[in-house]
């Protein structure tokens, strides 16, 4: 008498039921995820090797701005491909991508200023003395200008373009975890038109 093979195979229904199942729970983290992103201060943007170097020289800005009743501004800089160059192009050239950023940050800021890196990809300007509105946007234009010249890192200048978030002493906040993180949701209203710009709030 034949004996009927039993098929260890999952069947079409039973492959679609786990598909959903699947698809249900990566949409629950997902959800998640996005809830404890909104979450979190902007100010998580900030890494651990710049954080102190940043408030002190903060701290020290309000102290000088709040007893010569001056302005100041800070600028959030972002580069907008760093992941994409990293993971085409190396981490070599990635560095080298930063390393570059920075330089041209400093030469452009005056001696006053300072430039603080926070991530691999993120920095932070404080730019003194900042009596107008117009000050900021002109230091914001100079910055896109000079990082957009052409660079000997052999990629397309677009490439290594950055968004600008900036936020003012004393018309955006009166301290430091409230400056930094208006600063950072301009850069992130300026990444979400496309990058290589500055947004600043109004």
């Amino acid at each position: 008498m034949p004996q009927h093979q039993v098929s260890t195979q999952p069947s079409y229904e039973k492959l679609q039921q786990q598909l959903q199942h699947a698809e249900l729970t990566a949409e629950r983290a997902l959800n998640e995820l996005l809830l404890l992103q909104q979450k979190l201060p902007l100010t998580q943007f900030v890494h651990a090797s710049g954080s102190k170097l940043m408030q002190q020289q903060l701290q020290f800005l309000l102290r000088q701005a709040e007893r010569h009743r001056s302005g100041f501004a800070l600028m959030f800089v972002q580069l907008d491909h760093y992941k994409k160059i990293y993971d085409q192009h190396g981490p070599e050239m990635a560095k080298q991508v930063v390393e570059q950023t920075l330089t041209r940050l400093t030469a452009t800021v005056r001696q006053c200023d300072s430039v603080i890196q926070l991530a691999h990809d993120q920095f932070l300007l404080l730019i003194t003395d900042v009596a107008r509105i117009y000050d900021t946007v002109l230091v914001a234009e100079k910055l896109i200008q000079q990082l957009a010249v052409v660079n000997s890192l052999s990629l397309p200048a677009a490439e290594t373009s950055v968004s600008i978030g900036i936020s003012r002493f004393p018309e955006d906040g009166k301290d430091a975890p409230l400056l930094i993180e208006r600063a950072a949701a301009s850069m992130l209203h300026a990444q979400s038109r496309g990058g290589n710009q500055f947004s600043l709030l109004r």
